[in-house]
């Protein structure tokens, strides 16, 4: 009779959502192997058997908390296109507020094209639909648009994740990036 597998799916996905939540709730640095292990009822050999190790571990973290910020981007285009770049700007902004650490993980490995591309593909798309729509003028890159709609996006969490921004201006968020995409706006005739 064969004996029964202990190291299987069921557990693989005890230890990513344990360490998910550690992650969530401390950061990256409060990740310990052992204590994951302890925590799920089991032994770093599992670990060690299910994902190769630690790095095999922070491998499904990162593609688990891109699938999760993925999801978060997920804004479904409405009637005005200047107005659904904002509000998946707003999802970004949100996601990475709501579960900083996660954000962590996605933007701070060692697979840059991977998390750039998940940002940019989004933005790229509402701003060639913009573009399409005649809100952004069509001499508009679509790319470079996307580019610093992102740079913008990106720059604006990570510095009030990180409290650097002056005080009481979170809420001024939309009015900045209102102010970028209007620079992109038609000439309006005379």
């Amino acid at each position: 009779m064969a004996r029964p597998k202990v190291h299987d799916e069921a557990l693989r996905n005890r230890l990513l959502d344990c360490a998910l939540e550690r992650v969530c709730a401390d950061g990256v640095p409060a990740l310990r192997l052992r204590s994951l292990a302890a925590e799920c009822g089991t032994s770093t050999t599992a670990v060690y058997s299910l994902f190769g190790g630690k790095t095999g571990l922070m491998t499904a973290l990162f593609d688990e908390a891109l699938r999760q910020f993925r999801a978060h981007l997920a804004v479904t285009p409405g009637g005005d296109s200047l107005d659904d770049l904002v509000r998946l700007a707003l999802a970004y902004r949100r996601g990475a507020l709501e579960q900083p650490h996660l954000f962590e993980v996605v933007f701070d490995r060692d697979t840059p094209g991977l998390a750039s591309d998940a940002a940019l593909a989004p933005l790229r798309e509402f701003v060639e639909r913009a573009i399409k729509d005649d809100a952004l003028r069509p001499d508009i890159d679509p790319s470079t648009a996307s580019l610093a709609l992102w740079a913008t996006v990106h720059g604006w969490v990570s510095l009030q994740l990180r409290g650097l921004l002056p005080p009481g201006s979170e809420t001024r968020f939309e009015d900045v990036l209102r102010c970028v995409t209007a620079g992109w706006a038609p000439a309006q005739p005379n």
